[in-house]
């Protein structure tokens, strides 16, 4: 892949837009810069949407650049507030190092981190930084913004015209985050189009502690229809280590308008048949499923291997077009006479009680493939319980306590 589709695949906006001698392009062409993408422990698993900037990294690894891969240990336990309407959980550090423990080798799936590797990445952590500064030190950072800044974010300024709290210390997760790149000493910050002011923050430590520049490259985000991210906050994308079939399912009820996007994002596929793709789509010369299952083989074999992906194609034609139940299904333990909305929340079918009355409410719970509601009494002689009738991810082998 040459500088140039490195810069303009996937990527939103690359700040400052400067051109000539000074822009970003010049400055790889002629020198090895040094770039990072940070990444917070927030969750267990990695998803698909990190692999996106994970993506840039690599083909700026393959370019023979400088790559940090950061993950955030100390800024977890904060949480990010970008785009959320109240404050996240502050994790614990034991919480983080659970989380992160497998991080490396998650990423590995999109990163060359092998020990052969050409061009070695480097792995940070910013508790060895962050996790040592005095008092002082976090007052001389909080000095470099202002509160009238802080509130350009659009999610403050929106909790802010309805009342919801905006707590003290979350002004100072851009701060951090910005610090980062001061501690790496880089030229180049790629995050999420949703990480643009922080990132932004990032490059005005940069030059008022450093004198020197830093570019900023804002990537593409995964979109469900109504433009809003992606993620496993929202349910709705799956994780990097998640079962090659549950991922091939997520991607197969993507909406269609999601395909061409997911071509660009998270393959390799040149950008020339990805117009195709969407060209086709336009003209409604293929059906979009057949578009969506070779998306779908195809970021499963980039993942887990083309064995992976042949399995996972399989077992979805079994299960969603056949009607078989998944040959691998997780199991959980229940007690005798639980009621079906704290089944369904124990059996991580939901996120809260009121979410599995919903689903009860719409007739979306299946046991052993009768749809149920919220007064059934389990018997304890059912197997299996689902979110859909017809699914790989969202089912569950009951066992009886």
């Amino acid at each position: 892949m040459t500088i140039r589709e490195v810069l303009k695949r996937g990527v939103r906006e690359v700040l400052p837009e400067t051109y000539g001698d000074t822009g970003l392009e010049r400055q790889l062409e002629e020198r090895r810069i040094k770039l990072y993408l940070g990444i917070d422990p927030t969750a267990p698993d990695l998803h698909l949407g990190h692999s996106v900037p994970l993506r840039k990294l690599r083909q700026f690894q393959d370019l023979g650049h400088e790559v940090v891969l950061l993950f955030g240990t100390f800024t977890a336990m904060i949480g990010d507030p970008t785009d959320k309407t109240a404050a996240r959980v502050r994790l614990t550090q034991e919480q983080v190092e659970g989380n992160v423990a497998t991080y490396v080798s998650q990423a590995g799936k999109v990163l060359d981190l092998s020990p052969e590797s050409k061009n070695p990445v480097t792995i940070a952590y910013n508790h060895e930084w962050l996790g040592k500064m005095t008092f002082a030190d976090v007052v001389d950072l909080m000095s470099n913004s202002s509160v009238q800044q802080m509130m350009e974010r659009r999610g403050f300024r929106e909790r802010w015209d309805k009342g919801i709290p905006i707590w003290l210390h979350e002004f100072t997760y851009p701060l951090m985050q910005g610090w980062d790149s001061v501690a790496l000493g880089v030229d180049l910050e790629v995050g999420g189009g949703d990480q643009t002011f922080n990132m932004l923050v990032g490059r005005e430590l940069v030059r008022r502690y450093q004198n020197r520049d830093k570019w900023v490259m804002a990537m593409n985000l995964i979109e469900d229809p109504s433009g809003r991210k992606m993620g496993k906050t929202e349910g709705n994308i799956v994780g990097v280590n998640a079962r090659p079939e549950v991922k091939y399912e997520a991607i197969m009820i993507w909406p269609d308008t999601a395909i061409s996007m997911g071509f660009e994002l998270l393959t390799s596929v040149p950008m020339e048949e990805v117009y195709q793709v969407q060209e086709m789509l336009d003209r409604e010369e293929i059906h979009p499923m057949d578009l969506k299952r070779a998306l779908a083989f195809r970021v499963v074999k980039d993942l887990d291997g083309e064995e992976a992906a042949i399995y996972a194609e399989e077992e979805f034609d079994r299960v969603i077009r056949g009607g078989n139940l998944p040959r691998v299904i997780s199991e959980v333990r229940i007690e005798d006479g639980i009621s079906m909305d704290k089944l369904v929340l124990t059996a991580g079918l939901a996120t809260d009680l009121d979410g599995a009355r919903r689903l009860l409410a719409q007739g979306a719970v299946w046991v052993d493939g009768k749809q149920i509601r919220l007064g059934y009494k389990l018997n304890g002689g059912e197997e299996v319980v689902s979110v859909g009738k017809k699914t790989i991810k969202n089912v569950r082998r009951l066992i009886f306590a």
